[in-house]
């Protein structure tokens, strides 16, 4: 398949331009995404060889196990839970010198990347877990990526950056004393612990730091029609009718999407769109386990005020 860099290569030079969220309670909130095949979705109509029975399966029971929190927490709400003692076990997934500078009691640190596949076995698969990063983004992907692997994960709603730090009173609930994991191993299936390792793998050797497309690389692409690649809006069906990306297909982002996504080429590269990225990132995780060669617009649709995104970079939008 083709790479996307080279995409991006061809179309700049076709347009001769230069080329980026008390008691203690012993069942967790919500069930991990690999559900036995009955629960699951149809099996997709183009089945991209990469990706095994299992690790199939897992993926597209994600979305068809769609949990009514959306793997998604307020930190109000997170805090909540902590003051009533709550069992649980918060990763940290920033690097190393932000976790030391402070971080939520109790947390782990488990830094994106290889790492958190390394650590796949001695992550609990028995407890809740709350999953923070710097703004929601790689948090997202790890929720995604836990839930596969048979893990309870929740996603920590905009972050340290965002959410934690701006919440009134969240210096109670921070520490600087490091944790560890305890050190306990846990089964995870070997099929899919090698697609979370090869998944990382694949990061570390993209041309895009985190699988982030960057909008200005795509708008190149749009206004060279090309047709190398598909763009995946997974905004909400008013918000697409209102204004998208020109050539956008649309699969909603929620429960069950993902017999939307499994009608998309697995040929060509697909760059996926959300309002400002979170949504995006959890896709894109599972896309890439399906064996999609799947990106993440940068900053989502965005908007021109905050100069980020696809309107913050002056792209067009078409309607209908």
């Amino acid at each position: 398949m083709k790479k996307i860099l080279a995409l991006v290569m061809a179309a700049a030079m076709a347009l001769s331009l230069a080329a980026c969220g008390g008691a203690a309670s012993s069942a967790p909130a919500s069930q991990p995404a690999s559900q036995p095949a009955s629960q699951a979705a149809s099996t997709p109509a183009s089945e991209p060889a990469a990706a095994t029975d299992t690790v199939k399966q897992a993926a597209m029971g994600y979305f068809a196990n769609w949990p009514e929190d959306g793997h998604m927490i307020g930190v109000a709400d997170l805090f909540a839970k902590m003051d009533a003692g709550e069992e649980m076990l918060i990763l940290d997934v920033r690097q190393p010198d932000a976790y030391a500078e402070g971080h939520l009691k109790g947390a782990v640190n488990v830094p994106f990347g290889p790492t958190l596949a390394e650590s796949l076995s001695k992550i609990p698969d028995d407890v809740q877990l709350y999953v923070n990063c710097y703004t929601g983004q790689t948090s997202s992907q790890t929720v995604a990526l836990l839930n596969m692997a048979g893990k309870y994960a929740t996603n920590i709603q905009k972050g340290w950056n965002n959410g934690i730090s701006k919440e009134e009173g969240y210096e109670s609930y921070t520490e600087t004393t490091a944790n560890e994991l305890s050190g306990d191993e846990y089964e995870v299936d070997p099929a899919m612990q090698e697609a979370v390792t090869k998944y990382f793998a694949d990061m570390e050797t993209s041309s895009y730091k985190y699988f982030n497309f960057p909008a200005d690389q795509l708008k190149e692409l749009v206004e060279a029609e090309s047709e190398d690649y598909t763009i995946l809006s997974i905004r909400q069906a008013k918000d697409f009718d209102a204004g998208h990306i020109a050539g956008a297909v649309n699969v909603p982002f929620g429960a069950n999407m993902q017999e939307g996504l499994t009608a998309i080429d697995t040929a060509k590269p697909v760059i996926i769109y959300c309002y400002t990225g979170q949504t995006a990132s959890q896709t894109l995780a599972v896309m890439r386990l399906l064996g999609y060669e799947a990106y993440n617009l940068s900053g989502g649709m965005g908007s021109a005020e905050s100069e980020s995104g696809w309107l913050g970079i002056g792209g067009e939008v078409v309607t209908g």
